[in-house]
């Protein structure tokens, strides 16, 4: 492992002299939310089948092959003719794209399933939701708080009435307005917030720590990642709780704590390269390098030098 880390060292030297002689060079990717779709309901084989093998994408992560799935289990409730089946199908179809980051694709099954007058109400509140968060993902915030205040007004269940919540504040704080965010998550207790799945809970503590950011606040909002990292291995949603220790790094850099900042970005990196995301983790380990380059602490910087020859080898050992 010396010899590889001694050989990438060239490779930066067109960048600080410090950095050189610790190493680093990496690239830039993207990543990507939502409760998961509920068990299937109904008793068509069809039906049943594509919808049970969608969950069972989604609970694997593979959004995309999960929302093909709920394609095919709307394709059915339309032969069949059963508004409740296709509002259901739709539903779990947006929740997929969502997570997919897809949310453009989820607006026309919604549509028709709310146009169905033979709905039930209780139905029809979930389909406001999912329109809801459809809305606010896409960036029309208007149209977001509007479904979304429709749903609450039908009075749904708990967990459907914090995702009506979450989406009409994360409208909110997209239109510049934290105070108004932070009335609406009101609108659930502490107590009522802590009885919902951990992953519910955890989308509210993002939201939270992204208000405290709006609002100047990074040491607040790096606590409140650090809890929704929490919130999301205890969800086993492994790809969210990474990303959450990522930002409460960028929040710790913000509050001018660096080596915090470092440390986080390194378990984050270390997560994410662990699940395969290793575009990802390499962006995340760029961060990290860069905190360790500026508190000169050669110790970190050489364990991060050291994932990076990790993920090298397995780049190279997966080809």
């Amino acid at each position: 492992m010396r010899t590889e880390v001694r050989g990438q060292r060239a490779e930066v030297r067109m960048r600080s002299p410090r950095f050189a002689r610790w190493m680093a060079l990496f690239a830039v990717l993207l990543a990507a939310g939502c409760a998961s779709p509920p068990a299937p309901q109904f008793t068509d084989a069809d039906w049943v089948s594509a919808s049970t093998t969608g969950r069972n994408a989604y609970e694997r992560g593979d959004y995309r092959r999960a929302a093909v799935a709920y394609d095919r289990a709307e394709q059915r409730a339309r032969a069949l003719d059963d508004a409740e089946a296709l509002a259901l199908s739709a539903v779990n179809r947006a929740t997929c794209l969502l997570a997919a980051g897809q949310a453009a694709d989820a607006r026309k099954g919604l549509a028709e399933a709310l146009a169905d007058e033979r709905i039930s109400p209780a139905r029809r509140a979930e389909l406001l939701v999912a329109a809801a968060r459809v809305e606010a993902a896409l960036g029309k915030s208007d149209e977001a708080v509007a479904r979304a205040t429709e749903a609450l007004e039908r009075a749904p269940s708990p967990a459907l009435r914090a995702q009506a919540l979450l989406a009409k504040s994360g409208a909110e704080l997209a239109k510049e307005d934290p105070a108004a965010a932070t009335k609406t998550l009101a609108g659930m207790s502490t107590k009522e917030w802590q009885r919902l799945p951990a992953s519910l809970q955890a989308e509210q503590t993002d939201l939270r720590a992204r208000i405290a950011v709006a609002e100047k606040q990074p040491a607040a909002a790096m606590t409140l990642q650090d809890e929704a990292a929490q919130l999301w291995k205890q969800a086993g949603r492994l790809p969210e709780m990474a990303r959450a220790l990522a930002e409460a790094g960028r929040q710790a850099q913000a509050a001018g704590d660096l080596a915090g900042a470092a440390d986080r970005f390194y378990r984050a990196a270390r997560s994410l390269g662990a699940q395969g995301l290793q575009p990802e983790a390499l962006h995340v380990l760029e961060e990290g390098v860069s905190c360790a380059e500026q508190i000169d602490d050669e110790a970190v910087a050489m364990k991060m030098a050291g994932l990076l020859v990790t993920f090298r080898d397995e780049q190279r050992l997966g080809k």
